[in-house]
C-alpha cells in the first residue's frame, strides 16, 4: 500500500459497484486501479468512464500486487469465491451484503477472514451508516431503554420492477433477482442486522412463515414474516414484502421495547405519562456509501477494526437465510454460532 493511499479492485459493475466506485474517487486516499464484470464489455466501458487503467471479466483481478483493497459489488450467489480468494490474496475486503446467501459459504468465508490476520473485512450493512439508526444504537448504548426485550424492524418495498425483462443476465443465464432472490436474506437482512446489533445478543433460533399471492415471477416467496429468539431471551420480528402498494417502510417500521423505555419509528419514551417524543435525528432515505467508503479506508490505513467484519456479517445474513428454509419446512430452526 502506499503511504496512506488504498488501492481499489472492483468486482461487479451494476448500480452498486459503480456508485462505490464513485465514491471511492472522491476520496483523497484512495485509487480504483482495476474493475472486473463478467460482462467483458461493461468492465471496458466502465473503466473508461472512470479513468480505470485495468479491466477484467473474472476474481483474477484479486492476485495483482498493485491491488490492497477488494471491492465485492457481485449478486449475492457470487460473493463467496472473490472474497476467499481476495483474503488468501493477501487483501483486504468489502462485500455488500448480505455476505452470503447459503451457510456453507458463510462458514468458508468466516474461516478465510480469521486465517488472513491482519486483513479487514467489512460487510456492506449500510443501515448502520445512516444517522437516524446510528442515534438509535448511541441511545442503546448508553443505557436509556434497559434490556431489549422484544423488536421489529420491516423491510417493504415495491421490487417488482425486478421482473423487467432487461434484468435478464445472459452472462449468468438469468434474471438471479427471479431465480436466486431471497426476500429475508437480500432485504430482510437490513432490518434484521439492525435489530441484532441493538440487542446485542446472538439470534439463536427463527421460525417463519411465507405465501406467494403476489408476484409470482419470484422462484421464491416475495413475501416472508420471521420470529427471531435471541440467547437474552428476548424476541424479534421482521417482516420482507417485495410487492407492496406502499412506498418504502418509513424508518423500516424500527421499533424497540426496553425495560426502561421505548423507541417506535422516529420518536422514544422514557416515560410512560410523557409519552412519545421526536428523536433528535430524522430518518432519511438513501444509500451512505461514502460513510461506508470512509469508514473502510480509515480501518485499513489506521489499522482499526470494522464495524461489521466478517463474523458480524455471517451472525447477520445466517439467520435470514435460515428464516426462509424455516418458512419452507414450516418449523422452528436452530442457528449456529460463528
Amino acid at each position: 500500500m502506499a503511504a496512506n493511499r488504498v488501492r481499489v479492485g472492483v468486482i461487479g459493475l451494476g448500480h452498486n459497484g459503480r456508485a462505490w466506485i464513485e465514491s471511492y474517487r472522491r476520496q483523497a486516499n484512495a485509487e480504483v486501479v482495476a474493475v472486473s464484470d463478467m460482462n467483458r464489455p461493461l468492465a471496458e466501458e466502465t473503466a473508461v468512464r472512470y479513468r480505470v487503467p485495468h479491466t477484467y471479466s473474472g476474481p483474477d483481478m484479486v492476485e495483482r500486487s498493485d491491488i490492497d483493497l477488494v471491492s465485492i459489488h457481485t449478486p449475492d450467489p457470487f460473493h463467496a469465491e472473490p472474497f476467499v480468494r481476495a483474503l488468501e490474496a493477501g487483501k483486504h475486503v468489502v462485500v455488500e451484503k448480505p455476505m452470503a446467501d447459503n451457510i456453507e459459504d458463510l462458514h468458508n468465508m468466516v474461516a478465510a477472514a480469521r486465517k488472513a490476520k491482519g486483513r479487514k473485512v467489512l460487510v456492506g450493512q449500510v443501515l448502520r451508516f445512516m444517522p437516524f439508526f446510528a442515534q438509535v444504537k448511541e441511545i442503546v448504548d448508553r443505557g436509556e431503554l434497559g434490556e431489549i426485550i422484544y423488536a421489529e424492524g420491516d423491510y417493504i418495498h415495491d421490487l417488482r420492477a425486478q421482473s423487467d425483462p432487461a434484468r435478464y443476465n445472459p452472462d449468468i443465464g438469468m434474471n438471479w433477482y427471479l431465480e436466486a432472490e431471497q426476500p429475508m436474506v437480500g432485504g430482510g437482512v437490513h432490518p434484521l442486522d439492525l435489530l441484532r446489533w441493538y440487542v446485542g445478543s446472538p439470534i439463536v433460533e427463527v421460525e417463519a412463515m411465507s405465501h406467494r399471492i403476489v408476484f409470482p415471477e419470484m422462484k421464491h416467496d416475495a413475501s416472508i414474516t420471521a420470529l427471531y429468539r435471541f440467547a437474552s431471551g428476548a424476541v424479534a420480528k421482521v417482516t420482507a414484502l417485495y410487492a407492496a402498494v406502499s412506498p418504502y417502510a418509513r424508518a423500516n417500521h424500527l421499533a424497540l421495547y426496553g425495560t426502561q423505555g421505548t423507541i417506535r419509528g422516529e420518536t422514544i419514551c422514557r416515560n410512560e405519562s410523557r409519552g412519545f417524543e421526536p428523536l433528535p435525528v430524522p430518518w432519511g432515505t438513501g444509500h451512505p456509501y461514502d460513510g461506508e467508503v470512509e469508514h473502510v479506508l480509515d480501518c485499513i490505513i489506521n489499522d482499526r477494526p470494522t464495524l461489521v467484519a466478517a463474523v458480524e456479517g455471517a451472525r447477520s445474513a445466517a439467520p435470514a437465510i435460515l428464516a426462509e428454509e424455516a418458512a419452507r419446512l414450516k418449523r422452528a430452526v436452530p442457528v449456529p454460532e460463528f
